[in-house]
């Protein structure tokens, strides 16, 4: 047997988790999944447990894949869970995206805590090294207490070695700040330190001209390569959404070892 026939794939799965909706969860779902697609050019596997509404699923350009994990009710079908795990521990891609709706964050959180997902995915008897993220949103403004207390909840209930958390920073409607402290001196933010791999700030900008494209973007379901490339917007557009997203792909070469397809 050659030692190519021993060596493991790895599979990073990438949970996008926030109680709080609103806040950009979504929009950080399709950010790392257009820096896969766009900059990286790997194959990925992107999907939507959001049924209530499905926003990650409507960026048509990136191949969502909406399944429905819960009921009526707001509770985990054995069944689709089921199915959806084994369809992540299963399939060929190496970087798989998983965004939830905020409806389902607590029902969600809780199952994959009874049932030891995390140990699941990871366990290395798996035919591939499996690591696992959760991106949590923090955003400025109203909602900062409500996701700190997600990022909070996150931390305190999971522990795992193979489990890692990346922190978002949504300054778009305000920035993060509390009583004049930054993120690093949040008590959230200092308790669980060492489970906390990177802290992504979002680029923002000075001018409403910017955020309006964002927006304007983000509405209508588009990247920013559909965008850039396309014909429906005029120059001026064209040209800051191509800086927005060099911006953001550079930001995200900082930890574009999460995204590693060889361990």
């Amino acid at each position: 047997m050659s030692n190519n026939e021993n060596v493991k794939t790895r599979k990073n799965f990438h949970f996008v988790l926030q109680g709080k909706g609103g806040v950009g969860k979504t929009t950080v779902a399709t950010f790392i999944t257009q820096y896969l697609k766009d900059h990286l050019k790997q194959d990925y596997l992107a999907i939507d447990t959001d049924q209530v509404n499905a926003s990650f699923a409507s960026f048509k350009a990136l191949n969502v894949e909406p399944i429905s994990v819960m009921n009526e009710d707001n509770k985990i079908v054995d069944k689709g869970w089921e199915d959806l795990i084994d369809k992540l521990m299963n399939c060929n891609k190496s970087n798989i995206i998983i965004d939830n709706g905020a409806s389902s964050f607590v029902p969600l959180t809780t199952y994959m805590y009874e049932y030891d997902t995390i140990e699941m995915l990871t366990s290395e008897f798996n035919n591939y090294v499996g690591n696992v993220f959760f991106h949590i949103v923090l955003a400025g403004g109203e909602g900062l207490s409500h996701t700190l207390a997600g990022l909070d909840t996150i931390c305190k209930k999971f522990n795992h070695e193979k489990m890692q958390i990346v922190v978002w920073l949504n300054q778009f409607l305000s920035k993060i700040e509390k009583d004049g402290k930054r993120i690093e001196d949040f008590k959230e933010y200092k308790d669980n330190q060492e489970k906390i791999f990177a802290v992504v700030k979002i680029p923002t900008y000075k001018g409403d001209l910017f955020k309006k494209d964002l927006s304007d973007m983000l509405e209508n379901n588009k990247t920013f390569t559909e965008i850039v490339d396309g014909t429906f917007a005029n120059i001026f557009t064209r040209s800051r959404c191509y800086r927005m997203r060099r911006e953001l792909f550079e930001i995200l070469d900082n930890i574009n070892i999460i995204f590693d397809e060889e361990e």
